[in-house]
């Protein structure tokens, strides 16, 4: 039998990751390619045309399905074979020969061959073995197309079986679930003669101080912790002093308003031409002054409120586990 060719859909699959380069790249393997993924006889400055490129790809898998031919014993069909194509063109000759895919097919378990398919989505970079978004897209779409039947007469109506539930990782069936205890008393016996650190107890006691205010609808009737009511403590102490400073700002405008448009006035209230003087000469350090006294001011209301809102976020994660543990 001769060797099986591979066929538009497994060439424009490899097209389409590998991607058209029409000159020569230096790619992060260290070697020049240029093409469709062409390293054979790809050297610097060299450019070729899409035909180039298509022929050069078509020789490029002419080694390749010499490869399937030598090393798989399975019958394939198109597009399975088109499949292993893209695979080893990506994989290489060293890493198909040692593949699962391959050890899975020649033992006859062409399901087991596709799902290890999704074993070849890592590489390095930087010295890192990580996944590759791109790997696991072109290994998706390999795997797609070998299992893909060329008859449509091959394809076996499955509406009337469902998957088990033993197929969601975390399913425990009923027979594992029976022979569990409901309690485990050792456990318990254990956590009673545990005595509790200072963090636990405080997370249970606020816990409880923040249940209690959930029960409660009355606001009148809440309490107010010693750190909540500093925050308050701070925030109304920060607005008052940046309301003064205000103020104070305020009345130095009114002075110089009054001593451009009304001199009489101002002179009548003892502000003389020389008291002016001196409030021109010092009016940018009075400014410079003031403002940042009232932006230290204002910063500090900024972070009392955001540690009370931080405060405010503690009580509500306490008590949804209070809840979640009820």
């Amino acid at each position: 039998m001769g060797l099986m060719r591979t066929g538009d859909t497994g060439l424009n699959l490899i097209k389409g990751y590998e991607g058209l380069r029409m000159s020569a790249h230096y790619a992060p393997s260290e070697q020049w390619t240029v093409g469709y993924g062409h390293t054979g006889s790809a050297r610097h400055g060299m450019s070729v045309t899409e035909g180039d490129a298509e022929r050069l790809l078509k020789e490029d898998v002419g080694p390749i399905e010499q490869l399937i031919g030598d090393t798989v014993r399975a019958p394939l069909n198109q597009n399975e074979h088109d499949a292993l194509v893209s695979l080893i063109f990506n994989i290489g000759e060293d890493n198909w020969k040692n593949s699962t895919v391959l050890r899975k097919l020649n033992a006859g378990d062409k399901i087991g061959a596709a799902n290890s398919f999704e074993m070849w989505t890592k590489a390095h970079v930087n010295n890192e073995l990580v996944t590759l978004d791109g790997l696991v897209r072109r290994r998706a779409a390999e795997k797609s197309l070998f299992l893909m039947p060329t008859d449509a007469s091959l394809v076996v109506p499955t509406s009337d079986v469902y998957p088990a539930a033993e197929c969601e990782p975390e399913f425990v069936s009923d027979k594992v679930l029976g022979a569990k205890p409901l309690a485990n008393f050792d456990n318990l016996k254990e956590e009673s003669k545990r005595s509790l650190s200072p963090e636990e107890k405080a997370a249970r006691t606020r816990a409880l101080f923040a249940a209690t205010q959930a029960l409660s609808n009355e606001p009148t009737k809440m309490i107010i912790s010693k750190a909540e009511e500093h925050a308050d403590m701070g925030v109304t102490v920060g607005a008052v002093l940046a309301g003064l400073l205000a103020f104070a700002l305020t009345g130095v405008g009114v002075i110089l308003l009054l001593g451009q448009e009304a001199p009489g006035v101002a002179e009548a209230m003892g502000l003389s031409y020389d008291r002016f003087s001196a409030i021109f000469e010092n009016l940018p350090m009075w400014l410079s002054a003031i403002g940042a006294a009232m932006c230290y001011f204002i910063l500090y209301i900024l972070v009392k409120r955001s540690a009370r809102h931080d405060l405010k976020r503690q009580r509500a994660q306490d008590l949804a586990r209070l809840r979640t543990a009820e």
